[in-house]
């Protein structure tokens, strides 16, 4: 003779087999709540929120030479796109961050950032942005080394302009101006990137 109960118990526990395998399908495709995403072992928050914004994460990307791995950047932007056109039009709040994997001085970076933007903008773009890139520039310099572990944001706010920080810590005021953001975003993801590979997993790119 069978338990009345057994039924309820069967049906119970087939109820909540049905939800595991529903919740396992789900975290397989993504459905499930956003997860940090990771490159070489640096994690990034799927959203942040900068001011008032939510951003999103575009993409990850490595900065290394040969067996020399700098740093990995992420892009957090309002409206996710794997076009680099459309990401450097965009002038609402963005979030540029690196994680840093190596110890170096900051005014390596400084270096790559002044002549990137000497190489690739045209005479008349730099006399525009040549007093606030210098501006930037002493910003940047005066982080200092940096140290494995270290987290080095560039985040763009409207009507505020380029603030940059280290470890949540402001290292100076706002750098007016969507302008000179745009020419730093070149730097990573423009025509003339200076990390191919990394440019690509900054737009979102299959890796």
């Amino acid at each position: 003779m069978i338990n009345p109960t057994d039924g309820s118990r069967v049906g119970a526990w087939r109820r909540a087999a049905l939800g595991f395998c529903l919740a396992a399908a789900l975290s397989a495709t993504g459905v499930t709540a956003a997860q940090a995403a990771t490159l070489e072992g640096q994690q990034f928050d799927d959203t942040v929120v900068l001011g008032q914004h939510k951003l999103q994460l575009n993409g990850l990307g490595l900065r290394g030479v040969a067996w020399l791995k700098a740093f990995v950047a992420g892009l957090y932007v309002t409206t996710p796109s794997r076009d680099a056109a459309a990401l450097l039009a965009e002038t609402g709040p963005r979030r540029l961050r690196l994680k840093i994997m190596l110890q170096a001085p900051s005014n390596e970076l400084t270096k790559s950032l002044l002549r990137r933007v000497k190489r690739h903008e045209t005479p008349e773009v730099q006399a525009r942005l040549a007093d606030r890139l210098a501006l930037f520039a002493q910003q940047l310099d005066g982080l200092g080394q940096l140290m494995p572990g270290d987290v080095v944001d560039m985040d763009y706010l409207p009507g505020k302009g380029l603030v940059l920080s280290r470890n949540g810590k402001a290292a100076g005021k706002p750098v007016v101006g969507d302008d000179l953001y745009r020419a730093v975003l070149q730097i990573f993801v423009g025509e003339h990137a200076i990390d191919p590979r990394m440019k690509q997993g900054l737009l979102g790119a299959p890796a």
